[in-house]
């Protein structure tokens, strides 16, 4: 699910190449978890982007590398995909976030209006996660405990993506800093309620 958000920070912030390098061999780290035939075209089909100049080419690269890592994943989980598809996308999006927060660290002259917009993605998807959650739909048969800590988790994560987004209205490098150091944080509560939801039931 990072493959969208690379996509569009490649799309809306143009970063130098060395960023595409870094993001496309950690998406690597998946050869290692499930290395299979799927997913190995799946990943030379997106490491590919690295050598096309034409951005037809390149949209098309990406737009082939999910559908063909989504289908084997839905393969591997399958209908349990759907319920922590939502999930998953939030910690992909913060993710993507601290990571061309980063790559902002080391070139300063990007935009961060990618950033910016990543974050608010953040914010919205904690946001229906929590009101899935409440409802029942997402937490199931786990227990109110546990559902407690996942929505507390969810309610720390869009907190914390928003104070990434406030930090990155400030002109000063020191508010990316700031930001870079709140997607940490943000990723970390995230992870935590995700795997807690996946692991559960």
């Amino acid at each position: 699910m990072s493959i969208p958000y690379f996509w569009y920070i490649r799309n809306s912030t143009n970063p130098k190449k060395g960023f595409s390098i870094l993001f496309i061999g950690v998406i690597s780290v998946i050869l290692l978890i499930n290395f299979n035939f799927s997913v190995l075209v799946g990943f030379l089909i997106l490491a590919s982007v690295l050598l096309h100049t034409n951005k037809i080419l390149s949209n098309t690269s990406f737009l082939l590398s999910f559908l063909v890592l989504t289908i084997d994943a839905f393969n591997l989980m399958g209908k349990n995909l759907t319920q922590v598809i939502l999930p998953i996308t939030l910690v992909s999006g913060i993710f993507a976030l601290m990571m061309i927060g980063h790559w902002f660290l080391v070139d300063p002259t990007i935009s961060r209006d990618g950033m910016k917009n990543i974050a608010k993605s953040s914010i919205f998807i904690a946001s229906i996660l929590c009101f899935l959650i409440l409802i029942g739909l997402l937490s199931g048969e786990i227990s109110n405990f546990y559902r407690n800590i996942i929505l507390g988790l969810y309610v720390s994560s869009g907190i914390l993506s928003l104070g990434s987004l406030k930090s990155l209205n400030e002109r000063s490098y020191t508010g990316v800093m700031a930001a870079t150091g709140l997607s940490y944080l943000s990723l970390l509560v995230s992870l935590g309620g995700t795997g807690t939801l996946i692991l559960l039931p």
